[in-house]
């Protein structure tokens, strides 16, 4: 086999895609009551206190719409019934979490009207008209201002919160509703900022008492939530060594730019002149200076990459690309880190990805909360960066989180502990999340080679998807919990001038940043799901401790990046790449071929891995339907003249449902014929998405000799090579 020549990756053409039309479900059965006279006195009773109480708020005359909690019998499962729903006027906005028959909805005013008319005639006329809908309406009632504050403790003083409105008011409601909240607590000599956030949220942010909170949201039906406003830490590193007194830097090999929201850059020093391209300056209130330390170390790994002490030897250092310094830390007057609250993260992230996502398009946060995430719960900064990504085209790149503290016995106690769960904004859908491994290790160490690190934080997702996705090298820990010179990470600290250690997945996350810029760097022209299909689908396994019981693949994902495989195909390989849209109208079917020496030469084993990659609409104010669109996927292979669906183990494949990946193998022995096989493609929606949503998506294809006995590359060129166009590369990513 050709070992030295570049395998190109090949495009399928459009004409390899074929579709057949989706036969829709029908529609479901009608609920019965025993008594719908009762049950239409109960709903009159009930509509009558809900229309009593509302008008009695300060924001009524301000909304067109109502919002209230409605239920359905506690047998069914309410959005279920959403078509019944609609036709009664009610446009469902989130899923309770804890009771299948429960969910917030909206209705306008007028058809609020509409309703208590159905249901007087519902009550009165002979043969209760309307019962098909009405009768799945088991309750009505106003959402409480408790149930808007449970997430904060009852009685405390001076919370500091985000109160967030309903995202489907107007934009003049929203500004009216906001300008007399505010006014309502100016009243109360209490400070209060407002902001409209790009992906449409509406919020507030001030410090005040847990009455004060109450007494006000009890007077306004449009608020949605209120939440504490935490802040991001990050921590400093341990200086190691100083840099070559005749250090050399090289110009970097790429001119692209890697935007590290951090705690600022040392840009006037040796290794980062000229290669820091912007300085933004967003420190907290509280925050009297800069405190460059986490930042440097931060942008160094992602220049340099993880050999960077390698300059020890060699005094040169060569960096892939270039930065831009979003500086969201600081340090106050007594000299400690403050980082950026959500509400002032939210509103940072989403000005500079909005002014620089045309030249930027990586987004570097080595950040996060130590309070690991909850199932089917984004926080507000997740899903702003899941808006940001699907809308500018941009990917995130964000740090899963560091175990700070032992947790139990390790490693079985310790990762079994929910306090290795990620922390928050790591649960972003579309962001690719990123976990730390051994690279270094000794006797004395927890970790070894190519495993996870101790403290690397774990999934699963907040929709119990695979999460981290990517590993990389983020240092190792000693049995006392410590970090070492040599097990640790290396990268430059806040002087410019020295070397300096530390252990953490934000160490891993930059590492990672680089290569995906490497890859857009090569593959100009794909769109950003396939850029992620390349880093997933070529990611190289790496292990757990053996001891651990139930093992999954929370923990590394699907393994560390291979950029040289991502960048060119493997001998014994063949990969296919395809990008399109796919509507919920019709299955896509895609085309590819396996080569005949896989039947003509009987040493060889056939394996095809697909990788399927999405960015789906998200839904932020119903975090249990949180991704809106589903895209499955089947593989059929020929067999004879016939097409046979293929069955996939499960422990060969990844396909959580609504999540945006896609994943699985298989190997093949015999029944199955060479030539041309499919791929096909079905979308599912779900929440607002519409019958004309389009989904976008990328597919990876490879064809892979699992034994390494034959030139698949080359025999595929051989065979089919005229059917399918070279994915155009650049070389300086290489």
């Amino acid at each position: 086999m050709d070992l030295e020549t570049p395998k190109k990756h090949y495009r399928i053409p459009d004409e390899n895609v074929r579709f057949e039309a989706v036969v829709p479900p029908k529609g479901g059965r009608s609920f019965k009551r025993n008594d719908y006279a009762d049950h239409a006195n109960y709903l009159l009773e009930r509509s009558s206190l809900v229309r009593t109480s509302l008008t009695q708020k300060d924001d009524y005359n301000w909304s067109k719409h109502l919002y209230l909690n409605i239920k359905s019998p506690q047998s069914t499962v309410i959005k279920s019934e959403k078509t019944k729903l609609k036709a009664l006027g009610f446009e469902i906005i989130s899923l309770n979490r804890f009771h299948k028959n429960v969910c917030l909805a909206k209705i306008s005013k007028d058809n609020f009207d509409a309703l208590e008319n159905k249901i007087q005639r519902y009550a009165n006329e002979i043969g209760n008209p309307g019962k098909s809908n009405l009768a799945i309406l088991d309750d009505i009632e106003e959402v409480g201002a408790e149930e808007k504050l449970s997430g904060l403790a009852k009685l405390q003083n001076d919370l500091t919160v985000i109160i967030y409105l309903y995202n489907s008011l107007s934009q003049k409601e929203r500004f009216v509703i906001l300008n007399h909240l505010e006014s309502e607590f100016q009243k109360l000599s209490i400070d209060t900022e407002s902001q409209v956030f790009a992906n449409g949220t509406t919020a507030i942010s001030c410090k005040a008492d847990y009455a004060v909170l109450e007494h006000v949201i009890k007077s306004y039906s449009t608020v949605n939530k209120v939440e504490l406003n935490s802040s991001f830490y990050i921590k400093r590193s341990l200086p190691a060594s100083k840099l070559p007194a005749m250090l050399i830097v090289n110009p970097p090999i790429s001119n692209s730019i890697v935007a590290i929201i951090d705690s600022g850059i040392e840009s006037s020093s040796v290794p980062f002149r000229s290669l820091v391209t912007t300085n933004l300056r967003y420190l907290p209130k509280s925050a009297v200076d800069v405190d460059q330390d986490h930042g440097t170390f931060v942008a160094s790994r992602c220049l340099y990459g993880d050999e960077i002490d390698s300059c020890l030897s060699s005094n040169i250092l060569t960096p892939y690309c270039k930065v831009m310094d979003v500086t969201v830390f600081g340090k106050d007057k007594l000299g400690k880190s403050v980082g950026p609250d959500d509400f002032s993260l939210m509103n940072i992230i989403g000005e500079v990805v909005k002014k620089h996502h045309k030249e930027i398009k990586v987004y570097n946060l080595s950040l996060g909360k130590p309070e690991p995430i909850k199932d089917f719960d984004y926080s507000e900064v997740a899903k702003q960066i899941d808006y940001l990504s699907k809308t500018y085209g941009v990917i995130f790149i964000i740090a899963s989180g560091n175990i700070d503290v032992p947790l139990g016995v390790y490693p079985h106690d310790h990762f079994g502990n929910n306090g290795s769960r990620l922390g928050s904004p790591a649960e972003s859908l579309l962001a690719i999340t990123v976990g730390s491994i051994a690279k270094y290790d000794n006797l004395n160490c927890l970790a070894i080679k190519n495993e996870i690190s101790p403290f690397s934080r774990i999934g699963p997702g907040a929709d119990g998807g695979l999460k981290p996705e990517i590993v990389t090298h983020g240092g190792n820990l000693d049995k006392k919990y410590k970090a070492t010179a040599r097990t640790s990470s290396y990268g430059i600290n806040n002087t410019g001038n020295e070397l300096a250690i530390d252990v953490g997945t934000s160490f891993s996350a930059p590492l990672v940043s680089q290569y995906v810029i490497r890859l857009i760097d090569a593959f100009p022209e794909v769109t950003m799901n396939l850029i992620k299909a390349l880093l997933y689908h070529f990611a190289q396994k790496r292990s757990i401790p053996s001891t651990i019981i139930n093992p999954h693949n929370f923990y590394t994902g699907f393994g560390e990046p291979d950029i040289e495989q991502s960048l060119s195909s493997a001998p014994n390989a063949f990969s296919y790449f395809f990008e399109g849209s796919v509507d919920q109208t019709k299955y896509q079917y895609v085309g590819f071929h396996i080569p005949s020496i896989f039947k003509t030469n009987p040493s060889t084993k056939l394996k095809v891995k697909v990788t399927v990659v999405f960015d789906p609409s998200v839904n932020p104010v119903n975090d249990l339907e949180y991704s809106m669109a589903r895209i499955s996927a089947s593989l059929f292979k020929a067999q004879g003249t016939e097409f046979k669906e293929i069955s996939v183990d499960a422990d060969q494949k990844y396909n959580l449902p609504w999540n945006p990946i896609l994943q699985f193998e298989k190997e093949f022995t015999r029944g199955f014929s060479c030539g041309y096989w499919e791929l096909r493609l079905r979308l599912f929606t779900r929440g607002i998405l519409t019958n004309k949503y389009l989904q976008d998506f990328a597919v990876i294809i490879e064809v892979i000799d699992s034994n390494n006995i034959v030139d698949v590359y080359k025999e595929t060129l051989k065979e089919f090579g005229n059917k399918y166009e070279i994915v155009r590369s650049k070389g300086k990513a290489a």
